[in-house]
């Protein structure tokens, strides 16, 4: 397994070290280097920006502007010279800089551009898994509304799960979905999405089925989620404590 990269950095009298996969943009404020992360969170440095972005891997990072080092993977879209980012946030792009090293230019697709969850591929693998499946990509459509999650792919089983066809619900948000459209797993959804890792949810849908969640990081930005019916195992537990009383 390949060792995550990390940037070193002195803030507030103490090291500290950032994954780079987690910087969303770098500005400076105030005369301080300030890094942004993409949980939101920020930390500011003495460090200048010139050294730090000679520091990160050179694809992966650009200057748009004086000032501006920006992850391309994380650039939402990029029209009229202006840069928008996942979290929302525009900035708009120089023409050209003397100010900062000259790498090789490197195009960062639009969000709009990105070969999501190729549904040939899923299909062949967990298209007809007997488990309701499906991918969500975390996104900030709309500046200060916070995530949404759209939905790449679902396999058949979750179509028939949720009574929908995905090429009328592919590319929406989630929250159109009867069962998994409940806002309250937000929370939990973009936890995963942006830190990784697994999570467990149980819950009882408005239709009276119960259903436990299993939900992953496969890609930084994405949560997939796999769903088992506990319904039976469920009533079957409820049975047996009615009887017991």
């Amino acid at each position: 397994m390949a060792e995550r990269a990390v940037l070193t950095v002195q803030s507030d009298y103490r090291k500290v070290q950032v994954p780079v996969d987690e910087i969303l943009y770098i500005t400076i404020e105030n005369r301080k280097t300030k890094i942004t992360r993409l949980d939101g969170s920020t930390l500011c440095t003495n460090r200048s920006l010139k050294e730090i972005y000679a520091e990160l891997p050179e694809t992966q990072f650009a200057s748009i502007n004086r000032g501006i080092v920006v992850s391309i993977r994380n650039i939402r879209q990029e029209s009229g010279g202006v840069v928008t980012m996942t979290d929302g946030t525009a900035f708009r792009r120089r023409v050209r800089s003397d100010r900062l090293p000259q790498r090789e230019k490197v195009r960062a697709q639009a969000l709009e551009e990105r070969v999501l969850c190729p549904g040939d591929v899923m299909d062949q693998w967990v298209g007809r898994m007997p488990l309701p499946l499906c991918v969500l990509e975390m996104t900030y459509r709309s500046r200060g509304r916070g995530p949404e999650f759209l939905l790449r792919y679902c396999n058949k089983a979750l179509e028939d799960l949720e009574q929908i066809q995905l090429s009328e619900v592919r590319d929406k948000s989630v929250e159109q979905l009867q069962g998994l459209g409940n806002p309250k797993w937000l929370t939990v959804l973009a936890d995963v999405a942006i830190n990784g890792g697994s999570r467990t949810m149980e819950d009882q849908w408005p239709d009276g089925r119960f259903f436990r969640i299993h939900c992953y990081q496969p890609q930084q930005g994405f949560c997939a989620l796999v769903l088992t019916d506990l319904t039976r195992e469920n009533n079957l537990v409820q049975e047996l404590f009615q009887r017991g009383r």
